[in-house]
């Protein structure tokens, strides 16, 4: 079971990739795009990338991604407790550092801290990226915002835990497979697939008034929980939106179904991302699961 996720040996895709899929060889690509043209190409079996941070945020590139990728699903959802640190070279001070890198959301998750020790961020494509070219650098004025793993991986010095701004720092991923593929959910392990049903959704609303209020009142009158709405630009004309929804529900249900249905009356498009399990769960980067959330 091949698994392609976004960035470098150490990491916390490749943290969330091994958890999902233990049996499987995380792959690295450089960019999202990579991940999910490896994908649909049949390089890989699975995939694994992160969609939100509890703290910065959704990650656009990967909403934009899953929309124009029809072939492909989402199987499992999985919530990843997210720890940075602050790594520099050996003999290296934490007094001395006057920049870091890191990947632009693990930046947003620290500025706190950044900001608080007059710390410059410099943004790359990956927070284990940025350990690798700050052991390659090998100035000690420049650390890297990061994990654990990447400081052994690369043998750096932790000069600051638990850097981030929020205690609850955590990183929701989807893993993913094509759609005329219905054997790879079956190999995560069955204590990150035992979660009530939830469905993943993209749709564009009619233009017309009040087309986004009737979008979602079916699930209002289902009494089906919304735990996400998004809205991202469409790229296909300026001002012209796609909206992004996750409901606690199966479409192929009641009265889920009763509900979709009268949303597709209402919208330009409707398109299903996935139905999976919802994580009730959250694995540590060291890949332990810890308690179950409310």
């Amino acid at each position: 079971m091949s698994v392609a996720y976004q960035g470098i040996a150490g990491a916390f895709s490749e943290a969330a990739a091994a958890a999902l899929f233990p049996d499987g060889p995380p792959e690295p690509r450089d960019t999202f795009a990579e991940v999910f043209a490896a994908l649909e190409q049949g390089e890989v079996d699975a995939a694994v990338v992160p969609v939100e941070n509890s703290y910065a945020g959704a990650v656009a590139d990967v909403y934009d991604l899953l929309q124009r990728h029809r072939s492909v699903a989402i199987v499992a959802e999985a919530m990843l407790r997210v720890r940075h640190h602050l790594l520099g070279i050996r003999g290296a001070s934490f007094e001395g550092i006057r920049a870091a890198r890191s990947h632009p959301q693990a930046l947003a998750q620290v500025d706190a801290f950044l900001r608080r020790h007059g710390i410059r961020p410099i943004a790359t494509y990956d927070t284990a990226g940025a350990a690798a070219e700050v052991a390659e650098l090998g100035d000690p004025s420049v650390a890297a915002v990061a994990s654990v793993r990447a400081a052994e991986r690369y043998g750096l010095a932790v000069l600051a835990t638990s850097i981030e701004s929020s205690s609850e720092n955590l990183t929701r991923f989807f893993a993913l497979s094509r759609a005329d593929r219905t054997d790879v959910s079956a190999r995560i392990p069955g204590s990150l697939r035992s979660g009530p049903p939830k469905t993943s959704l993209a749709y564009a609303t009619a233009n017309v008034p009040g087309a986004l209020v009737r979008s979602l009142q079916p699930f209002a009158t289902a009494g089906l929980q919304l735990t996400k709405i998004e809205s991202r630009p469409s790229q296909a004309a300026p001002w012209d939106y796609v909206f992004y929804l996750d409901v606690e529900a199966d479409p192929s249900r009641s009265p889920a179904a009763e509900a979709f249905a009268l949303m597709r009356v209402c919208c330009a498009w409707v398109h299903v991302l996935g139905t999976y399990p919802a994580a009730t769960s959250v694995i540590d980067a060291d890949g332990s699961v810890s308690a179950s959330r409310p």
